[in-house]
């Protein structure tokens, strides 16, 4: 490994761990009583169930050189935990608290839209792997885009619907559920959008919007689904398999849809 490489290898594994240290430590700071058995298992299990995909990414579509170099896929895996745990501060600044939220007031709802942003975060970062480049930086420069991208797209969602109100205020479980499948299904096509072997930063610009334009559709059915499905005075809590799952499976089963279309490698 290079200098460069060693240094985005330590500093990945120590950002790495402070954050998810800083996550795990939430989950044990707050009491068995206060959140309930099923949400703290939840938030324990997401970040593991990312970090597995994550891995199958990089034994799989990786890099050929980095799929047989172990220390090249644990630099990697660290980055991308470290990209993740970093989004994850992000979080705050779109109105989601993983300890306020979802354990402290045991908030099933923002529970289901944390997921669905841990997966997306990690999705994006995964994308920027599947390929063959000439270094690390190539990754993070594909997973910025990807990930700009669908930070974008959330902040959108949030000023044209105010989703986050729902979530957090109202604790309507079905807003969660559409939030969650809204961000895995953003993930799923800006990952894809960055794929492939590195030529430039034109061309992967010029693929990237190419391949992520499917994001705009996306964002155009969940605005007016937030608008028809969100909380009313009438319905204060609307059935999360009526409001929340068909909305879920439709942006989910779009994205796969056309990552089928596309391929899952280019």
């Amino acid at each position: 490994m290079s200098e460069d490489e060693v240094f985005a290898l330590v500093a990945s594994c120590v950002l790495a761990g402070i954050f998810w240290i800083r996550w795990y430590r939430h989950c044990q700071a707050v009491t068995w009583l206060r959140c309930g058995l099923g949400l703290r298992l939840a938030v324990i299990a997401v970040p593991v169930a990312c970090g597995l995909l994550l891995w199958i990414v990089l034994r799989r579509l990786a890099s050929h050189d980095v799929r047989e170099a172990p220390q090249y896929l644990i630099m990697y895996f660290a980055m991308g935990a470290a990209w993740v745990g970093l989004g994850v501060r992000l979080l705050g600044l779109l109105g989601l608290s993983v300890r306020d939220d979802a354990l402290e007031r045991r908030n099933g709802a923002a529970a289901w839209a944390v997921a669905g942003g841990l997966i997306g975060l990690t999705l994006c970062f995964a994308g920027g792997n599947i390929g063959d480049g000439p270094g690390w930086w190539v990754v993070v420069y594909s997973a910025l885009l990807s990930t700009g991208a669908l930070l974008l797209l959330w902040v959108a969602l949030e000023r044209l619907t105010g989703v986050s109100e729902s979530v957090t205020v109202e604790r309507d479980v079905a807003s969660g559920v559409r939030l969650g499948g809204f961000l895995v299904a953003a993930g799923l096509i800006l990952g894809r959008a960055v794929a492939g072997d590195w030529v430039s930063v034109s061309a992967t610009n010029a693929e990237f919007l190419r391949n992520a334009w499917p994001v705009l559709v996306l964002l155009m059915l969940a605005v007016p689904c937030e608008w028809l499905c969100r909380p009313t005075v009438e319905q204060p809590q609307p059935p999360w398999f009526l409001c929340g799952l068909p909305p879920l499976v439709i942006y989910v089963g779009g994205a796969v849809l056309w990552l089928v279309q596309l391929g899952l490698t280019p």
